[in-house]
């Protein structure tokens, strides 16, 4: 019977056709009874828990050959001359046994055996000392909750289709750990040009609770960058937060979007003389809107839209005072409110439709609020400010979805770039 031939291995990988074949023989292998249902593959007794058992125990093997013979020994562990023989300075170190450890992974958990030397300086880094849990399950937590999980859900669904019990004080515990991944990035270097950067003060859901500063970046090859998570708790405040991205080595920022709080174009002008400070146009709808009754949102928004929309601040102005006259007095606040921020609204003008939609501010943020609001709804209030920055920061990692990851932010971005930095010149 003919069979297609192996397909080579990738570029730059001389292993991609060993594991190929070995994937395959062990599809095959097991298809038949994992179709009927004779084999599962997840939780207890599956397929998947037993292949991940081989797989561990031969690296703690391995690594604990290596350990006892140095790096290439090439001898079989089982083999004379091995893992069974001394090894070591005078001989006097070799194996001991092995202890029973059950690992929760992100497969379930797996009961293995971790080999032991005599004089107790083996270390594995496949399986740490006295670790309970791998990575995976780890990102796993992290994942389910960043996208929206509360703590009985996620430990509910862990048990229900993996056969991993685990305690909320644990959930509590692995999320915590990105508190210490936010400290890291907020000390690491930054991009020197950043064509748009976007600041947010963002809250943990919507019935208040604390107050989170927010900079997002997008790089000079279109790409969305988490540049900073600061509590206001802190005392951080938007000049601060400026001085401190111009620290890690921020040196230009053609727009910077934000609110019209008091201070940041003079901090921003400070910084970078060359950057055009743009308010936030969904933040500033939102803070006008506030002034009118609900059932004229929808009109509203519409009308404020098209003055955004317009060719010209010329013609933006033109709608705006004939929005103004059909509104009415009732209405006096909502374009008090957009006129009085018209200065940090004008600049938008000298950019074209696609630059312009980008620098709305909507998009990303306007999707981190919503999720924050549904995270809220199921895992309620945070009043705490570490609980809350950890919230939104779970929130951040939630935002692309992996079909999108490493896409630029807009479809034609180089014209867009090319645009902006023209803009920022004028």
């Amino acid at each position: 019977m003919r069979t297609d031939p192996d397909p080579p291995p990738a570029s730059g990988d001389p292993t991609g056709l060993v594991d190929q074949r070995l994937v395959r023989q062990l599809a095959e292998a097991a298809a038949a009874q994992v179709g009927s249902g004779a084999v599962r593959l997840l939780g207890d007794g599956g397929l998947l828990q037993a292949l991940a058992k081989q797989l561990i125990e031969r690296a703690l093997e391995l690594e604990l050959q290596e350990h006892l013979h140095g790096p290439g020994a090439g001898a079989d562990p089982a083999g004379p001359g091995g893992a069974d023989a001394p090894a070591g300075p005078g001989g006097t170190n070799g194996p001991n046994g092995a202890r029973a450890r059950r690992l929760l992974t992100e497969i379930g958990p797996v009961e293995v055996r971790v080999p032991r030397d005599r004089d107790g300086s083996f270390a594995p880094r496949t399986v740490r000392p006295r670790a309970r849990r791998l990575p995976g399950l780890d990102r796993l937590v992290v994942s389910l909750t960043a996208r929206g999980l509360s703590s009985g859900e996620l430990v509910a669904h862990l048990a229900e289709v993996y056969g991993v019990e685990l305690s909320r004080e644990t959930v509590s515990t692995i999320t915590d750990q990105v508190l210490d991944e936010l400290a890291e990035r907020r000390g690491c270097p930054l991009d020197p040009v950043y064509p748009v950067v976007f600041l947010d003060s963002v809250r943990s859901g919507r019935s208040g609770g604390p107050l989170v500063h927010l900079a997002l970046g997008i790089s000079a090859d279109g790409l969305r960058q988490v540049l900073g998570l600061w509590p206001t708790a802190d005392g951080e405040n938007w000049p601060q937060v400026l001085a401190g991205l111009a620290e890690r080595g921020v040196r230009e920022v053609w727009v910077l979007v934000g609110d019209a709080a008091p201070g940041l174009a003079e901090a921003a002008a400070e910084r970078w003389p060359r950057t055009v400070v743009h308010t936030s146009v969904a933040q500033l709808l939102h803070a006008a809107l506030r002034h009118a009754p609900g059932e004229d949102w929808g009109g509203l928004a519409r009308t404020l839209h098209e003055i955004c929309t317009a060719p010209t601040e010329a013609v933006a102005l033109e709608r705006l005072g004939r929005a103004e006259r059909e509104w009415g007095p009732s209405h006096r606040e909502v374009f008090r409110v957009w006129r009085a921020a018209w200065p940090l609204l004008a600049p938008g003008f000298r950019f074209g439709p696609e630059a312009r939609r980008l620098l709305a501010g909507g998009g990303a943020l306007e999707r981190l609020h919503a999720r924050l609001r549904r995270i809220e709804q199921v895992a309620g209030r945070v009043r705490d400010e570490r609980a809350a920055l950890k919230r939104v920061y779970l929130a951040t990692l939630a935002l692309d979805s992996p079909s999108g990851a490493g896409r630029p932010w807009c479809g034609d971005w180089p014209a867009v770039r090319e645009e902006l930095r023209r803009g920022s010149r004028h």
